[in-house]
């Protein structure tokens, strides 16, 4: 406890932590909202699926180029107006419905250019985190980041449901639209000097450049990501891990409606108890790992966790009794927990700062592949082998990957010492 009281004191660190638990919040609250007004408003559920889609490809196909723009530029301003732009957005989205010229082209443009931007917040966060506090305090940090985004997951859906109940989607999603100025204000509060700390800003070299050299830039700092990674070990199982832990988890998301519907005979509400009973073992799970944690090798505790997570997919073929499967779903969430603790840890230790922005940029593409494509692989399987199956082969997957990575000897170690930039790589200057 005394880990979390000493981060909290932190000034710049609460603001940091306050802003982003208000955006995951605004998020939850939004997602409910705007499924629900893109289905008033198109009347299709062809259409949502669109939404959902181009939400979820968009800042997927932006984080090579955001990770450069992170490094070469003030931090800080990128974080205000990113979320300034954002804000004002969504707020077009009502605007334009109570004017009578909303159509659903317009609001995939929205949603398709609040996602490009997403990826400097997505990425920033974890990139600029390491800026606020001291080494030995990363792992804590990230466990109440954790668990904030838990508590979001929690309450968001719940308080946007009963919103648009009471008030209507339209008015829902000014709260939004309200959590994304809060969470620039905060940005704002906190000093320019501690976000670029180890870092110094120099784009005096960009004010002669042409248009078309400027983007020839962007790409050049995408390749540097890519091959700082390709250059250590380490970096390229962290790489190839985080792909194949989302690949292996994807084909759950399409069949866990299915396994509800035909396994649990069950709706929607038994669907969303899973999921709430996740994330209290998520909280948990985060609690306790900061908490009792140990001096695992890196190999060791994040195989363990792996391995873990899959017991679960496979504990779930074998009931179909939903208080069974909520208790195997708190389980779940607390191993699963850890994970998103020690892999973003590992990864900001193991970065320089002033590279952090191109390297994390290019883990968010490599990991960030691995779901859809989970998903689209979960939903073939499920096509013609059913829940049951696919769910089970993605267990035995994971269990594979978990073992893959308790043994590999490029992980074997405690202490993650910042890798130097190699004095012939040009490309990062």
């Amino acid at each position: 406890m005394n880990e979390y009281v000493k981060l909290l004191r932190n000034k710049y660190y609460r603001k940091f932590l306050i802003a982003m638990t208000v955006l995951q919040l605004g998020r939850k609250v939004s997602w409910i909202a705007l499924a629900w007004f893109v289905y008033e408003v198109t009347g299709s559920a062809l259409s949502i699926g669109i939404v959902i889609f181009s939400a979820t490809i968009s800042p997927l196909l932006s984080s090579i180029f955001v990770g450069g723009i992170l490094d070469k530029y003030d931090r800080r301003n990128i974080m205000i107006f990113e979320n300034i732009i954002r804000g004002t957005l969504l707020l077009s989205i009502p605007l334009l419905f109570w004017f009578d010229l909303l159509n659903f082209q317009l609001i995939i443009t929205v949603v398709v250019i609040n996602g490009i931007l997403s990826s400097f917040t997505t990425i920033g966060t974890s990139a600029i985190l390491p800026s606020f506090i001291h080494e030995d305090d990363l792992e804590t940090a990230n466990a109440l980041f954790t668990m904030s985004w838990q508590i979001a997951f929690l309450v968001g859906p719940a308080i946007g449901g009963l919103c648009v109940a009471a008030f209507g989607s339209p008015i829902t999603l000014l709260l939004d639209v309200l959590a994304f100025y809060i969470a620039s204000f905060l940005y704002y509060k906190i000093p320019q000097e501690v976000y670029q700390r180890d870092q110094t800003i120099d784009t005096s070299k960009d004010d002669n450049k042409s248009n078309s050299q400027r983007v020839l830039s962007f790409f050049k700092d995408t390749k540097a990501g890519f091959t700082f990674i390709f250059k250590f070990p380490v970096l390229i199982v962290i790489a190839v891990v985080t792909l194949l832990f989302n690949f292996a988890y994807g084909p759950l998301e399409p069949m866990f409606p299915i396994y509800v519907d035909k396994v649990l005979q069950s709706g929607p509400e038994t669907l969303g108890l899973m999921w709430t009973f996740f994330a209290i073992g998520s909280l948990l799970g985060a609690f306790l790992w900061v908490r009792f944690k140990k001096n695992f090798a890196y190999s060791h505790a994040l195989g363990s966790v792996i391995i873990l997570w899959g017991i679960v997919p496979f504990l779930l073929t074998k009931v179909d009794t939903p208080f069974l499967v909520f208790a195997f779903m708190f389980f779940g969430g607390a191993v699963y927990a850890p994970y998103n603790i020690v892999a973003p840890t590992l990864r900001q230790r193991l970065v320089p700062n002033q590279i952090r922005g191109r390297v994390f940029g290019a883990y968010g593409l490599i990991g960030g592949l691995g779901l859809p494509l989970g998903v689209y692989v979960g939903g073939l399987l499920g096509e013609y082998y059913g829940a049951i199956h696919t769910i089970f082969l993605s267990s035995i997957f994971t269990f594979c990957l978990g073992i893959f990575v308790f043994m590999h000897p490029a992980l074997r170690f405690t202490k993650a010492e910042t890798l130097k930039v190699p004095e012939d790589y040009k490309s990062l200057n």
